[in-house]
């Protein structure tokens, strides 16, 4: 495939990709995701995400050629593709209240943001196993904060010759990075959840010192982000969900370096889903709250259940969203919220994924969700994620969006 060829398909799926972002329902689905961030009343929000895409018909030309000489100039132009062809997909088939903006982002580049020593994985298929590490406290006092690494240079390139490519049809702009605050989930790719389970008991000591560096390094890291300006203000999304708020970015934006407060930050403790709302609160809550109250706004949770943990999660003064999981009891988790934060509902991705697509079954799980957190005045969200197969049916996910739609009233 020639240079050009590669220019014309980039142009021609940016030419559809600007049409959408041009319907008058984007500002409309933004003020919807406002009203609800903003614990207003609002009927649910829906979105589909974390999808496997590689059973879906999403192009025929799924990707351009890697040895292309367009690519060779920029590798990036490879994932603007694959970002413009799975967006256009995602509009065409189960748009629900996804936002397509009217610009194509950039991330910033930054280097050794990572905390800790490397993850030593191995795969097999699609599963993968981490080894073993930091085992003893000698260890984990010796680790650093990490000095990352920007390159303005060369996002200044990248910046250029996409503007270039995109003349006249859509802007491109280089943005901030998202920080994931969620430091047990980071730290469970060095060392085994069930090692860590078993030293909460047995060496808690171990655990206090473990957690107390992981804050320290991540504190050391945003300070860094901050100095460099690689945060996003007020961004429009947050762990699959839509984040556009009122209360974002905070009055002192100077419009040019975002600090914590202008943004959202996400965290969980995954590997928690089992032990007490106690001792979650001593090793998880308590340790991270002065770090998460460096942000504007927190997005707390993902697949753990946290229905019996929603009064330590209130500790974190700046929480906005609780998630949901399928693991959660809707009554208990609405009845706790009660309006005070944003019921993030985690439809059960297994629906999706069984033997036989079924409608009814779907309709009554999300009825129940919407009708549970109406009757507690909780504001929510319907996010289908962590979806790892739909049967090799696209279709499911159509049929899901709009059963989901349906009930929200939309």
């Amino acid at each position: 495939m020639g240079n050009q060829s590669g220019r014309d398909v980039i142009r021609e799926l940016a030419q559809r990709y600007a049409e959408i972002a041009t319907l008058s329902r984007q500002q409309e689905t933004v003020d919807g995701w406002r009203r609800l961030n903003g614990l207003q009343s609002t009927r649910p929000m829906v979105r589909l995400d974390q999808l496997p895409w590689h059973e879906l018909d999403w192009g025929e030309e799924k990707m351009l050629s890697r040895d292309d000489a367009l690519l060779g100039r920029m590798p990036g132009f490879w994932s603007i593709e694959g970002r413009l062809r799975r967006t256009i997909y995602a509009w065409e088939h189960f748009k629900a209240d996804m936002v397509v903006l009217p610009e194509i982002g950039i991330a910033k580049t930054v280097r050794n943001a990572s905390l800790g020593p490397a993850a030593e994985v191995e795969r097999e298929g699609l599963s993968q196993h981490f080894a073993e590490q930091l085992a003893t406290i000698e260890e984990v006092e010796a680790l650093e904060t990490p000095t990352i690494e920007v390159d303005p240079e060369l996002d200044q390139r990248r910046l250029e010759e996409l503007s270039d490519v995109l003349d006249g049809i859509l802007p491109v702009r280089l943005t901030g990075l998202p920080r994931h605050s969620g430091l047990w989930d980071l730290i469970s790719t060095k060392i085994s959840p069930e090692r860590m389970l078993y030293d909460l008991i047995d060496r808690p000591e171990f655990v206090r010192v473990l957690i107390a560096k992981f804050v320290e390094m991540e504190s050391g890291v945003l300070d860094q982000y901050e100095e460099h300006g690689l945060l996003e203000a007020a961004p429009a999304e947050i762990h699959c969900t839509g984040g556009f708020c009122d209360d974002l970015p905070s009055t002192d934006y100077d419009g040019q370096k975002a600090t914590a407060k202008d943004t959202w930050a996400m965290s969980m403790a995954q590997m928690f889903s089992e032990v007490s709302p106690a001792m979650q609160d001593e090793f998880d809550i308590k340790p991270l709250k002065p770090l998460l109250e460096r942000y504007g706004l927190v997005y707390y949770g993902c697949c753990e259940p946290l229905h019996k943990k929603i009064e330590i999660v209130r500790q974190i003064k700046n929480v906005r969203k609780i998630s949901m999981s399928p693991w959660a009891n809707k009554e208990i988790g609405a009845e706790k919220i009660h309006g005070d934060y944003v019921f993030s509902a985690k439809p059960n991705p297994a629906h999706v994924a069984m033997f036989a697509f079924d409608a009814d079954l779907v309709r009554k799980d999300l009825t129940e969700t919407v009708e549970i957190c109406r009757r507690h005045n909780t504001p929510c969200e319907l996010i289908l994620k962590d979806v790892s197969t739909v049967c090799n049916e696209p279709g499911r996910l159509t049929e899901w969006e709009a059963i989901a739609m349906e009930v929200v009233g939309a």
